[in-house]
């Protein structure tokens, strides 16, 4: 299960799990993080919650047909509603770059729908890029 955003001054920090933040890193970081879905040889895992890094690269080192899939407009739905209810007046969204994917159209698709204001920000990168952008999001938060 993804973590759910705080809401330390009333801005929660939500991401995807491209940030690449390790899990002792979000022990301590009030962020929620929406898992991409990986699809190894068709079957479907959310990453880091079903399938760890270590699952991941066993997959392709086997030479298995390995696919991603950004989450769903309900996924961030759920995330932003686990914040509003922890206490979130406003919510900082940021994900991977939308030329890679579709998480940032999906997490705007969901902020539309929000109890609260949501920027959703492209961060037009990924990976600890990403997730450096994310640190910093959650301790201007």
């Amino acid at each position: 299960m993804p973590a759910a955003p705080g809401a330390r001054g009333g801005v929660a920090v939500v991401t995807d799990s491209t940030a690449s933040l390790p899990p002792e890193v979000l022990d301590v970081v009030d962020v929620a993080v929406v898992p991409l879905h990986v699809v190894i040889d068709g079957v479907a895992h959310r990453e880091n919650v079903d399938l760890s890094p270590a699952g991941l690269l066993d997959a392709l080192r086997s030479g298995a047909r390995v696919t991603t899939s950004q989450p769903g407009a309900e996924a961030f739905a759920r995330a932003y509603q686990r914040a509003v209810a922890r206490g979130a007046r406003e919510i900082v969204s940021v994900h991977l770059s939308g030329d890679l994917s579709g998480t940032v159209g999906a997490a705007g698709l969901a902020a539309g729908e929000a109890a609260v204001p949501v920027r959703v920000v492209d961060s037009r990168t990924v990976g600890m890029g990403l997730g450096l952008a994310v640190l910093a999001a959650a301790a201007a938060a």
